[in-house]
């Protein structure tokens, strides 16, 4: 799943959060209320919900533990970074390179490392020949994907995938707990805020 956000600093790798993601939206209002009980409401500002997020990892190991810990040092809950959550609305797209020819098959290498890229997302490209029908990804393991229909595909093509019900946003990470758990395993709890940058 492409859901989660990316340490850059330990070679692109990609952080999924356990599955209980939680999302809290609270629209942000002016109210003006009268002696006779009457009110008059306004929105207060271009982009006036306010969304947080609470984010667990359990059972992650020591390493994977303080790599999540440091990139949160890192930005300090000063500096944004992409974040990309469950949104049943929304979709996401990643543009990938395919390193290595493929015949009338499902099965394609890509040249990327952090793909982005969820099972179930709809592939394009529009050299030619032409991609047959409206093929997803059926299954990825690392940068190897099988397609749900067999393609040909030149080495050097450059593939649109369009994952489902996913939305990029902005965040920072106002707070975060830490707690061992056994045998060297941590437990990290995170708050994420989203905030609006150009």
């Amino acid at each position: 799943m492409a859901i989660g956000f990316t340490v850059s600093a330990i070679t692109d790798k990609k952080v999924i959060p356990d599955k209980s993601l939680s999302k809290q939206s609270t629209p942000r209002v002016r109210i003006q209320t009268f002696g006779d009980g009457y009110e008059q409401r306004i929105v207060d500002g271009i982009n006036n919900i306010n969304e947080s997020f609470t984010l667990t990892f359990t059972n992650r190991d020591k390493t994977e533990a303080d790599d999540i810990i440091a990139f949160f040092d890192s930005k300090g809950a000063a500096t944004a970074f992409e974040f990309i959550h469950p949104d049943t609305n929304s979709t996401t797209t990643t543009t990938r390179t395919v390193s290595g020819s493929t015949s009338s098959n499902t099965n394609v290498t890509l040249s990327a490392t952090n793909l982005e890229i969820a099972a179930g997302a709809v592939v394009s490209y529009t050299t030619d020949p032409p991609i047959s029908g409206t093929p997803t990804v059926a299954s990825i393991n690392g940068t190897a994907l099988v397609l749900s229909t067999a393609q040909s595909i030149s080495s050097g093509t450059t593939l649109t995938f369009v994952n489902q019900n996913e939305r990029k946003i902005n965040v920072v990470c106002d707070s975060w707990t830490t707690s061992f758990n056994n045998k060297d395993f941590y437990n990290i709890q995170a708050n994420f805020r989203r905030v609006y940058e150009p």
